[in-house]
Protein backbone atom coordinates (compact mmCIF):
# COMPACT_ATOMS: atom_id res chain seq x y z
CA UNK A 1 0.00 0.00 0.00
CA UNK A 2 1.50 3.33 -0.98
CA UNK A 3 1.33 6.07 1.80
CA UNK A 4 0.82 9.83 1.07
CA UNK A 5 1.28 12.10 3.21
CA UNK A 6 -0.89 15.11 2.38
CA UNK A 7 -0.04 18.89 3.59
CA UNK A 8 -2.40 21.46 3.58
CA UNK A 9 -2.89 24.98 5.24
CA UNK A 10 -6.95 25.14 3.93
CA UNK A 11 -8.64 21.97 6.18
CA UNK A 12 -11.80 22.88 4.29
CA UNK A 13 -11.14 20.10 1.82
CA UNK A 14 -9.67 17.81 4.17
CA UNK A 15 -12.81 14.97 4.04
CA UNK A 16 -13.06 15.17 0.42
CA UNK A 17 -9.44 14.63 -0.36
CA UNK A 18 -8.86 11.94 2.37
CA UNK A 19 -12.08 9.98 0.89
CA UNK A 20 -10.76 10.97 -2.59
CA UNK A 21 -7.86 9.13 -1.67
CA UNK A 22 -8.67 6.06 0.54
CA UNK A 23 -11.36 5.06 -1.66
CA UNK A 24 -8.53 4.95 -4.12
CA UNK A 25 -6.63 2.49 -1.22
CA UNK A 26 -3.99 4.64 0.15
CA UNK A 27 -3.07 5.05 3.51
CA UNK A 28 -3.55 8.86 3.96
CA UNK A 29 -1.53 11.14 6.87
CA UNK A 30 -3.09 14.22 6.93
CA UNK A 31 -0.84 17.35 8.19
CA UNK A 32 -3.02 21.08 8.95
CA UNK A 33 0.12 22.84 8.43
CA UNK A 34 2.84 22.71 5.84
CA UNK A 35 5.37 23.30 8.81
CA UNK A 36 5.36 19.57 9.52
CA UNK A 37 7.19 18.96 5.84
CA UNK A 38 10.48 18.21 7.65
CA UNK A 39 8.72 15.81 9.36
CA UNK A 40 7.37 14.01 6.30
CA UNK A 41 11.26 14.43 4.94
CA UNK A 42 12.67 12.76 7.87
CA UNK A 43 9.10 9.64 7.86
CA UNK A 44 10.55 10.08 3.73
CA UNK A 45 13.98 8.96 4.89
CA UNK A 46 13.08 6.21 6.88
CA UNK A 47 10.28 4.73 4.49
CA UNK A 48 11.18 5.30 1.01
CA UNK A 49 7.60 4.74 -0.51
CA UNK A 50 5.99 8.06 1.00
CA UNK A 51 4.91 10.37 -1.51
CA UNK A 52 4.61 13.96 0.10
CA UNK A 53 1.73 16.17 -1.87
CA UNK A 54 1.12 20.00 -1.33
CA UNK A 55 -2.54 20.49 -2.17
CA UNK A 56 -3.96 23.65 -2.02
CA UNK A 57 -5.09 26.38 -4.46
CA UNK A 58 -1.32 26.76 -6.02
CA UNK A 59 -0.51 22.97 -5.82
CA UNK A 60 -2.93 20.68 -7.53
CA UNK A 61 -3.16 17.28 -7.55
CA UNK A 62 -0.39 15.69 -9.66
CA UNK A 63 -2.44 14.67 -12.69
CA UNK A 64 -0.85 10.64 -12.28
CA UNK A 65 -2.11 10.24 -8.52
CA UNK A 66 -5.29 11.97 -10.01
CA UNK A 67 -5.72 9.79 -12.49
CA UNK A 68 -4.90 6.73 -10.29
CA UNK A 69 -7.36 7.32 -7.90
CA UNK A 70 -9.94 7.67 -10.37
CA UNK A 71 -8.89 4.15 -11.87
CA UNK A 72 -7.89 6.33 -15.17
CA UNK A 73 -3.99 4.79 -15.14
CA UNK A 74 -3.41 1.48 -13.82
CA UNK A 75 0.66 1.53 -12.65
CA UNK A 76 3.68 -0.91 -12.67
CA UNK A 77 3.91 -2.14 -9.35
CA UNK A 78 7.11 -3.48 -7.41
CA UNK A 79 6.82 -5.62 -4.47
CA UNK A 80 9.81 -5.31 -1.93
CA UNK A 81 8.80 -8.73 -0.62
CA UNK A 82 8.03 -10.84 -3.46
CA UNK A 83 10.89 -9.14 -6.03
CA UNK A 84 8.42 -9.30 -8.65
CA UNK A 85 7.56 -6.68 -11.02
CA UNK A 86 3.39 -6.46 -11.76
CA UNK A 87 2.50 -4.95 -15.01
CA UNK A 88 -0.60 -2.43 -15.67
CA UNK A 89 -2.22 -5.68 -17.28
CA UNK A 90 -1.58 -7.85 -13.78
CA UNK A 91 0.81 -10.11 -15.20
CA UNK A 92 4.06 -10.67 -12.69
CA UNK A 93 7.59 -11.73 -13.22
CA UNK A 94 10.17 -12.47 -10.87
CA UNK A 95 13.30 -10.23 -11.37
CA UNK A 96 16.71 -11.14 -10.28
CA UNK A 97 18.74 -9.23 -7.90
CA UNK A 98 20.09 -6.62 -9.97
CA UNK A 99 17.01 -6.90 -11.46
CA UNK A 100 15.36 -6.14 -9.52
CA UNK A 101 17.88 -3.17 -7.76
CA UNK A 102 17.46 -1.63 -11.10
CA UNK A 103 13.82 -1.43 -11.38
CA UNK A 104 13.65 0.06 -7.46
CA UNK A 105 16.32 3.05 -8.52
CA UNK A 106 13.61 4.22 -11.10
CA UNK A 107 11.20 3.24 -8.15
CA UNK A 108 12.40 5.68 -5.76
CA UNK A 109 12.68 8.54 -8.66
CA UNK A 110 9.69 10.88 -10.55
CA UNK A 111 8.11 9.58 -13.65
CA UNK A 112 10.27 10.00 -16.34
CA UNK A 113 13.11 11.34 -13.88
CA UNK A 114 16.52 9.84 -15.81
CA UNK A 115 18.88 7.96 -13.54
CA UNK A 116 22.48 8.34 -14.32
CA UNK A 117 24.61 4.95 -15.03
CA UNK A 118 26.67 6.06 -12.36
CA UNK A 119 23.57 6.33 -9.45
CA UNK A 120 22.26 3.16 -10.52
CA UNK A 121 26.17 1.46 -10.84
CA UNK A 122 26.18 2.59 -7.18
CA UNK A 123 22.89 1.52 -6.43
CA UNK A 124 24.46 -2.50 -7.49
CA UNK A 125 27.40 -1.65 -5.01
CA UNK A 126 29.68 -1.41 -7.61
CA UNK A 127 32.24 1.11 -8.37
CA UNK A 128 31.43 3.41 -11.83
CA UNK A 129 34.90 3.33 -13.05
CA UNK A 130 35.84 -0.04 -12.66
CA UNK A 131 32.53 -1.60 -13.84
CA UNK A 132 32.22 -2.76 -17.31
CA UNK A 133 29.48 -0.43 -18.74
CA UNK A 134 28.45 -3.50 -21.73
CA UNK A 135 27.45 -5.38 -18.55
CA UNK A 136 24.89 -2.61 -17.46
CA UNK A 137 23.80 -2.47 -21.43
CA UNK A 138 23.15 -6.00 -21.60
CA UNK A 139 21.24 -6.65 -18.39
CA UNK A 140 18.90 -3.73 -19.48
CA UNK A 141 18.62 -5.57 -23.02
CA UNK A 142 17.92 -8.91 -21.21
CA UNK A 143 15.29 -7.06 -19.14
CA UNK A 144 13.70 -5.36 -22.05
CA UNK A 145 13.34 -8.79 -23.60
CA UNK A 146 12.17 -10.85 -20.62
CA UNK A 147 9.39 -8.74 -19.88
CA UNK A 148 8.26 -8.27 -23.17
CA UNK A 149 7.72 -12.37 -23.69
CA UNK A 150 6.74 -12.77 -19.81
CA UNK A 151 4.20 -9.92 -19.31
CA UNK A 152 3.50 -9.26 -23.26
CA UNK A 153 3.90 -5.64 -22.69
CA UNK A 154 6.91 -3.06 -23.21
CA UNK A 155 8.89 -2.16 -20.05
CA UNK A 156 8.58 1.83 -20.23
CA UNK A 157 12.45 1.79 -19.56
CA UNK A 158 13.92 4.21 -22.17
CA UNK A 159 17.69 4.96 -22.68
CA UNK A 160 18.29 9.20 -22.56
CA UNK A 161 21.04 9.70 -24.48
CA UNK A 162 24.41 10.39 -22.68
CA UNK A 163 22.38 11.36 -19.26
CA UNK A 164 21.33 7.95 -18.54
CA UNK A 165 18.00 5.84 -18.40
CA UNK A 166 14.30 6.61 -17.15
CA UNK A 167 10.69 4.81 -16.62
CA UNK A 168 8.45 6.68 -18.35
CA UNK A 169 5.54 5.17 -16.73
CA UNK A 170 4.26 5.46 -12.79
CA UNK A 171 5.63 2.74 -10.67
CA UNK A 172 4.74 1.91 -7.18
CA UNK A 173 6.31 0.25 -4.33
CA UNK A 174 4.59 -2.49 -3.04
CA UNK A 175 5.07 -3.82 0.29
Amino acid sequence: MMTLLLLNDDTRDKNEICDFFSSAGYQINWSETSATFLAGQSLREQNKSITILQIDHTHPFPPDIANLTQGLMVPWRLSLHQRTLTAPNNNKIKLTSLEFTLIKTFALLEKGEVASRKKIIDEFGEHYLSYDQNRLDTMIMRLRKKIRHGLGLTLPLNTVRVRGFSFDDLLILDH
